[in-house]
């Protein structure tokens, strides 16, 4: 009978000790986004136009309670409320809209800002990212543009493209630039490019020589 006893017991703690394990792993279930947040970054506002580029901006205070995501895709039933709650009237319509930071053409660099930080810096995207899957959701990607978050994907650039740091500076062979070390404003992201020019003016002689003799590679 003792036997018996201690061997149901030792049953007993074994399922208890799996349900902890099962407990474990389903607290720590992997959730989508990389746990970005622009209000723990101290952006509560988005704006944007409707219509046309000439249209007057509009400011919203954005309702972070309103999880788009949470229901499913864009045009999943019920998300067109929570899309407007949370970045303003009429976003979710299908009239012209353009938010005040980089828009779709160029989302796929603010996409990779995310992954970036989340990967290196994850302490500077404002929110939780424990157990995430690394991949930036769609509430992520409009909250960056809707804030225009430039600090963030500002910092990327900095850290991973060429031209947009000191460290990073690119060679160019260009006769319209001055030669050696020199900076311009990028006239599309409003960011100082940096750059090494090796073009060297060849004498004044005719022919001209080929832009590439031009190029002396220091």
């Amino acid at each position: 009978m003792r036997h018996r006893l201690l061997a149901l017991g030792l049953v007993v703690v074994s399922l208890v000790v799996v349900s902890l394990a099962f407990a474990a792993v389903a607290g720590a279930q992997v959730r989508p986004g990389v746990g970005y947040d622009p209000q723990g970054r101290g952006l509560v506002t988005s704006r944007y136009q409707l219509d046309t580029l000439g249209s007057p901006w509009i400011t919203y205070h954005m309702d972070f309670t309103a999880q788009p995501d949470s229901l499913g895709t864009w045009s999943t039933p019920g998300v067109a409320a929570l899309v407007e709650r949370r970045w303003g009237p009429d976003t979710s319509t299908n009239r012209f809209k353009r938010w005040q930071g980089p828009g779709n053409e160029v989302a796929s660099l603010l996409r990779d800002a995310l992954v970036w930080a989340y990967a290196n810096h994850p302490e500077i995207l404002g929110g939780d990212t424990s157990n995430r899957d690394g991949v930036p959701t769609w509430v992520e990607m409009i909250d960056i543009q809707a804030t225009n978050d430039t600090q963030l994907w500002h910092a990327f650039f900095a850290a991973e493209l060429p031209g947009y740091s000191e460290e990073h500076r690119l060679t160019v062979c260009d006769a319209n630039l001055p030669a050696g070390d020199g900076t311009y404003m990028d006239p599309f992201w409003g960011l100082e490019y940096y750059y090494h020019n090796t073009y060297v003016a060849p004498p004044p002689v005719s022919p001209q020589v080929p832009l590439s003799l031009s190029c002396n590679g220091g």
